[in-house]
């Protein structure tokens, strides 16, 4: 169904008549499998699968945050195919490319909602760029494209599809995301204001748990550091990543959330005698 014909990179936003009967098809039957979701991590499997079964996007990433720039500091990204073997360690250096760091690199999405590895990067800098295609190459990918889903103003959704096939997403495939962009936006809305999302604890990763929790005993990013054996930059990085996991603004909110999580399951204080 997808040809292999590169999308030109400043291309124009594609259009719903781009697209033929047998991808119309394929992208209801994505929205309606979504429609069947009972919560917003049911939302983001079922609209992966969905792209999987229907359309033939077996390769793909669902990452949340509270900007389109922070969306990549999802500790939990639900995964497909190559983005799902490659979690770990390959996410984590993901995370650190320049190319998805800074803003410029990302205004495509922003303003059309559609990337691929050729918008990305600063033109006055193509090291950038050339750093990502290395990492991504490395690990047998050498075709990318971000869909990003239209939902609320404060929450930033992006699909990454990825493909091992250099040149594998062309005009046809812009298409399509561009209309799953405003379809699973409308679906996003509703998952985000109907499902509470998981607890605090639950959105953190083992590490992320650690620094939280005595961050809101009231220690410094240096106590931290040294109770746990780490640098004060890796627990200001666990931070980051914690405050966009939580949606907190501020560290002191962050410890609140914590205290009020954490007293809620703690076990009741014996009676006195």
């Amino acid at each position: 169904m997808r040809p292999g014909m590169a999308a030109r990179a400043g291309a124009p936003m594609p259009r719903d008549l781009a697209l033929g009967a047998a991808e119309l098809r394929g992208i209801l039957r994505v929205v309606e499998d979504c429609e069947r979701a009972s919560s917003l991590a049911s939302f983001r499997e079922l609209a992966l699968d969905g792209m999987a079964r229907h359309l033939g996007y077996r390769h793909s990433a669902f990452f949340l945050g509270s900007s389109i720039e922070t969306a990549f500091q999802d500790a939990r990204p639900t995964g497909r195919g190559l983005a799902l073997r490659l979690a770990g360690p390959y996410m984590e250096r993901y995370r650190e490319l320049e190319a998805l760091s800074n803003p410029e690199s990302l205004r495509s999405v922003r303003e059309r909602g559609l990337a691929t590895l050729d918008d990305l990067g600063v033109p006055e800098r193509p090291e950038v760029r050339m750093r990502l295609e290395r990492f991504l190459r490395a690990h047998g990918i050498h075709a990318k494209l971000l869909v990003r889903l239209f939902g609320p103003s404060n929450v930033g959704a992006l699909i990454s599809l990825l493909d091992s096939r250099p040149g594998a997403f062309g005009p046809r495939d812009r298409a399509v995301g561009a209309v799953l962009g405003r379809h699973l936006g409308n679906l996003l809305r509703f998952y985000i204001r109907t499902d509470p999302g998981p607890s605090v604890a639950g959105r953190l990763s083992a590490r992320e748990r650690d620094v939280v929790r005595l961050v809101a005993e009231g220690r410094s990013n240096r106590q931290v550091a040294e109770a746990l054996c780490i640098s004060i930059d890796t627990v200001k990085h666990h931070l980051t990543h914690a405050l966009v996991a939580t949606g907190c603004s501020n560290r002191t909110q962050l410890a609140i959330a914590w205290q009020r999580e954490t007293s809620a399951f703690a076990p009741p204080s014996p009676p006195r005698p």
